[in-house]
C-alpha cells in the first residue's frame, strides 16, 4: 500500500543507450530511489541497439544524446519507425535548447540532464502515463472503427436520430431497404418514410414509448423512395448522456415482406387440402357449426364418410405415389356424381366426407348408395396392376343438439361398422348406439395396448434420417409396433387411438423412452429421434421420471431429440416449453412433426421451443411432379430457417425428390430411398 504522496511502485523492462557505464549505473540507481525497479540492458552502438530492441522488449528507452559514432537523435529516429508508441527520453550531460526542442518535435517524450537526474523518475512516470492515454485512446478507436464497421456490415437495417427525431446516420442495409441515400436522408424526420397505414394514434404510442424512456418494438408498414410500399420489425432504443437526458434514438429494422407473403401464401391454403384441392376437415367442422346454428329444429343435413377398402394394401404394393394418383382420380369421380347442394372434404388419409345440407337421412342414404356404385365402379391401373377400388360409408344426421365433433364421430363409427360387415357398402347412425359398440372396439385394442407395455410385447424399429448434403446416416427415428400372437407386427395406426382414448399414451411413451435411451447407452454414437404424444406434455411425474434416465444414462449432447405433433405442440405450448426447458439443459432436442398439416403452426413457430422442423410427408411424397407442393415446401424451408430452425422432410421416397430437397436448403431427410425401417437393436 502506498501512502499519500508516495507514488506507487512501479517496475519496467528498461533499454539504456550509454557509452559510460557508470553513468547508466547512476541512472538505474536514481529509478530504484524512486521506487521504480528495472530489467535493463545497457548498449553502446546502433546494432546492439536494434537486437536489444528485439530481444528485451523494453518498456521504455533511455538515451544519451552523444555517443561515439552514434547518437540519441539516430536512436530516436530507429525508435519511432520501429516502436512508434514505445516512450523515449534523452538522458545527457549536456544540451542545449534549440537541440533539445528539436528532439522533443523528433518525438522524445522528455529530455533530462544527467546533473539533474533527480527529475528523470518523474520524467519517466510522465512518459509511461502519455505511453498508457496513447494505448487507450488507440484501442478506443479500434473499438469504435470494429464496431463501425459491425454496423455497416449488418444486414438489418440500423438508423439513428437525436432526441428530436431527425436521422443523423444510417448505415447501408438501411438505405437499401427505403432507396433513399443517406445524404437524403439526413435532417430528415422517418415519418419521410409513412406508408399511411398506420393511424397517427399508432405513432403517437411509439413516441410516447420511447420519449419516457421505454423500448418500443412493433411492426409497421413504410414506403420506400420508389413508393412501393413494405413491410418492417422494428425495435427502437433510447440512447442516455452522461447526464441521464436521452439524446438519441437507434432503431434497428428488418425487412420481412418477403417472409410476410410466404405466411399468407401459406394461410391462403389453410382451408384447401393440397393434393386434391378440395376442402379439409377443419372446413367441415365449420360448416356443420354453420348450418346446425342455423337450424330450427329440424335436421339440418347428414354427413357422409367414405373411406377406400385396402387401401392400405394398394400402398404398400404400388407406394404412396400410386396412392396419391387413386385419390385424386377418386375425388373427380365423386364430384361428378353429387348433387350440386353437396360439399365434398378430404377428411385426411384416404378418407373423405360429403356434407349434404338439409338432407335427412333417408334421402342421404340414395346419395351413399349411389356414391358407393360410383366407386366400385372404378379400376384403378398402375405398372400394370389392376386394383379394383370400392368404399365404406358411415352416415349420421346434422342435428342441433349435437356438435360437429360428435356427429363427425357418429358417422365414422357407422363407417367401421360398414368395414366390419364386409366393405363396399354404407351404414347410417342416428343415435350413438354405434359408437357404444366402437368403444368396445376400442377397449379391446386398449386392454392389448396394456399387456403388450407389461408383458414387452412390442418392438421398436428405427429408420434412418439421412443428410442431404453428405448421404450420411446422422439420426434416427424409432417407431414402435405392437407384437401379435403369431409374432407379426401391428402399425399404430391400430392401436394409438385406443392408447390416447384410455389414457395410455404416458405409459406407452415411458416404455419406448426407456428402451430408446438404453439403445443409445449400448450403442455410443446413435442419435435417435423418439415421439413424445401431446398427452404426456401434461404429466409431469413422466417429465421427472424422463429427466433421472437422461441424467443416470450421461447421454451426450444431441443424443436424444423429442418429436412432437405440431397439433399437440400448439395445444399446450406451456406444456412443450416445461418439457423443452428441463430436457434442454440436459442435452436434449426437439423437433415439431408432422409440420404443415396444421397451417396454424406458422402463427406460433416462432415461439415453439424447437429446434426441427419435419415437414409432413404429404408435401414432399410427389414434390418432384408438383410446383404446388414445391413452392409450399420451399416456403416452409424459407419461414423455418429465418427462425433458425433446421428442416427434415419425411416420406422421401425418390432420388429426385431427394435432389429437389437439397437444392431447396433442406437438411436432412427421411424415407424410403434410403431403406425401410429396421430392428432399431443392433447385433
Amino acid at each position: 500500500m502506498t501512502t499519500a504522496g508516495t507514488p506507487e511502485p512501479l517496475h519496467l523492462r528498461v533499454l539504456v543507450l550509454e557509452d559510460v557505464p557508470s553513468d547508466a549505473e547512476l541512472v538505474i540507481r536514481e529509478l530504484r530511489r524512486s521506487g521504480i525497479t528495472a530489467d535493463w540492458t545497457r548498449v553502446e552502438t546502433e546494432a546492439a541497439f536494434r537486437s536489444e530492441l528485439v530481444r528485451l522488449d523494453p518498456e521504455i528507452v533511455l538515451a544519451d544524446f552523444s555517443l561515439p559514432g552514434w547518437n540519441g537523435m539516430a536512436a530516436l529516429a530507429v525508435v519511432r519507425t520501429e516502436r512508434p508508441e514505445l516512450p523515449f527520453i534523452i538522458v545527457t550531460g549536456a544540451i542545449d535548447e534549440e537541440t533539445a526542442a528539436d528532439s522533443i518535435k523528433a518525438g522524445a517524450d522528455d529530455y533530462v540532464l544527467k546533473e539533474r537526474l533527480s527529475r528523470l523518475p518523474h520524467a519517466v512516470r510522465s512518459a509511461r502515463e502519455a505511453w498508457a492515454t496513447r494505448v487507450a485512446r488507440r484501442e478506443a478507436e479500434r473499438e469504435l472503427r470494429l464496431r463501425n464497421s459491425a454496423l455497416e456490415a449488418a444486414a438489418d437495417g440500423i438508423v439513428i436520430t437525436d432526441a428530436e427525431g431527425a436521422i443523423v446516420w444510417a448505415n447501408p442495409a438501411f438505405t437499401e431497404m427505403t432507396g433513399y441515400s443517406l445524404e437524403e436522408l439526413r435532417g430528415q424526420n422517418p415519418r419521410v418514410l409513412r406508408s399511411g397505414v398506420q393511424r397517427e394514434g399508432f405513432y403517437r404510442h411509439m413516441w410516447e414509448t420511447i420519449k419516457g424512456g421505454g423500448v418500443w418494438r412493433g411492426e409497421l408498414y413504410n414506403r420506400r423512395k420508389d413508393a412501393s410500399l413494405y413491410v418492417e420489425e422494428m425495435a427502437i432504443t433510447p440512447v442516455r448522456g452522461d447526464g441521464g437526458a436521452i439524446t438519441h434514438f437507434i432503431a434497428i429494422k428488418q425487412d420481412v415482406t418477403q417472409r410476410k407473403k410466404q405466411d399468407e401464401v401459406i394461410q391462403s391454403l389453410a382451408t384447401r387440402d393440397v393434393l386434391t384441392g378440395l376442402p379439409n376437415q377443419a372446413v367441415l367442422r365449420e360448416d356443420i357449426e354453420r348450418i346446425v346454428g342455423a337450424g330450427a329444429g329440424a335436421p339440418s343435413g347428414t354427413v357422409i364418410m367414405l373411406d377406400v377398402d385396402r387401401f392400405a394394401l394398394l400402398n404398400d404394393a404400388l407406394g404412396h405415389p400410386a396412392g396419391d394418383r387413386l385419390l385424386v382420380g377418386l375425388a373427380e369421380r365423386l364430384s361428378t356424381v353429387l348433387p350440386a347442394e353437396a360439399t365434398l372434404y378430404r377428411f385426411g388419409g384416404d378418407e373423405f366426407a360429403v356434407l349434404l345440407p338439409h338432407v335427412a337421412l333417408p334421402d342421404a342414404e340414395a346419395i351413399a348408395e349411389t356414391l358407393r356404385r360410383s366407386v366400385d365402379g372404378m379400376r384403378f391401373t398402375s405398372e400394370g396392376v389392376v386394383f379394383d377400388v370400392t368404399a365404406s360409408l358411415g352416415l349420421a344426421p346434422v342435428e342441433p343438439s349435437r356438435p360437429a365433433a360428435a356427429t363427425l364421430s357418429l358417422a365414422d363409427a357407422a363407417l367401421h361398422m360398414a368395414k366390419e360387415a364386409g366393405r363396399n357398402r354404407w351404414v347410417s347412425c342416428a343415435d350413438d348406439t354405434a359408437g357404444r359398440r366402437s368403444m368396445d372396439d376400442l377397449g379391446r385394442w386398449a386392454a392389448r395396448v396394456k399387456d403388450a407395455i407389461r408383458n414387452g410385447k412390442l418392438q421398436l424399429l428405427a429408420q434412418k434420417i439421412v443428410s442431404l448434403a453428405t448421404g450420411r446416416v446422422d439420426h434416427e427415428e424409432i417407431l414402435v409396433r405392437l407384437v401379435d400372437e403369431n409374432g407379426a407386427l401391428i402399425a399404430p395406426g391400430a392401436f394409438l387411438t385406443a392408447a390416447e382414448r384410455f389414457g395410455l399414451m404416458p405409459a406407452l411413451d415411458r416404455w419406448v423412452v426407456t428402451r430408446s435411451i438404453a439403445l443409445l447407452s449400448a450403442s455410443p454414437g446413435r442419435c435417435l429421434f423418439v415421439n413424445l404424444s401431446g398427452t404426456s406434455l401434461g404429466d409431469r411425474t413422466l417429465l421427472a421420471e424422463i429427466e433421472a434416465l437422461v441424467v443416470a444414462s450421461a447421454l451426450p449432447p444431441g443424443a436424444l431429440t423429442f418429436e412432437i405433433t405440431e397439433t399437440a405442440a400448439i395445444a399446450d405450448i406451456a406444456g412443450l416449453q416445461l418439457w423443452a426447458r428441463r430436457l434442454k439443459e440436459l442435452g436434449c432436442g426437439f423437433a415439431l412433426d408432422d409440420f404443415g398439416t396444421g397451417f396454424s403452426s406458422f402463427a406460433y413457430l416462432q415461439a415453439l421451443p424447437v429446434d426441427l422442423v419435419k415437414i409432413d410427408g404429404s408435401f414432399v411424397r410427389d414434390l418432384d411432379a408438383n410446383p404446388t407442393n414445391r413452392a409450399l415446401v420451399g416456403a416452409m424451408v424459407a419461414i423455418s430457417h429465418a427462425l433458425g430452425k433446421t428442416v427434415v422432410a419425411e416420406m422421401v421416397e425418390r432420388g429426385t425428390v431427394a435432389d429437389i430437397l437439397r437444392d431447396l436448403g433442406v437438411e436432412y431427410g427421411q424415407g424410403w430411398f434410403w431403406g425401410k425401417p429396421e430392428r432399431a437393436e443392433r447385433s
